[in-house]
Parts: structure tokens; sequence; C-alpha cells
């Protein structure tokens, strides 16, 4: 009997901590997918300034390169 109450203890001690991990991992997890979501389309605005810019200096380096094969 001492025995099943010490172990009926034990687990009502023992079980919400685990719970409670559970929940901790759920919002780490929520944190997470928020911070992807937001982030994303500044993300995207810097790729699409990075690559208008690569596409400027190509167009500047073509137009110096016929610049130089006309005169």
């Amino acid at each position: 009997m001492k025995h099943s109450t010490l172990l009926l203890i034990v687990m009502v001690i023992a079980l919400p901590q685990f719970g409670c991990d559970s929940k901790s991992n759920s919002v780490d997890q929520g944190r997470e997918a928020v911070k992807e979501v937001v982030t994303q389309p500044f993300n995207t605005l810097e790729n699409a300034k990075h690559s208008l810019k690569e596409s400027e200096e190509k167009t500047k380096a073509a137009l110096e390169q016929a610049e130089k094969e006309s005169n």
C-alpha cells in the first residue's frame, strides 16, 4: 500500500512537468514559425535588391563595352 501511494505521489508530481516541456517546445516552434513568416518578405526584398543591382551592373558593363566598340 505504501509503495502504491508513493508511486502515485511521484506520478502526480512528475506528469505535469512533462506536459510543461511539450508546451514549451510548441511555444518555441510557434515563435520560430512566426519569425520565419515575418522575416520572409524582408529576405525576399533584399534578394530582389541584390538581383536588381547585379542586373544594373551587367547592363552598365554591356553599355560600356558597346561604347568602346563603337569608337
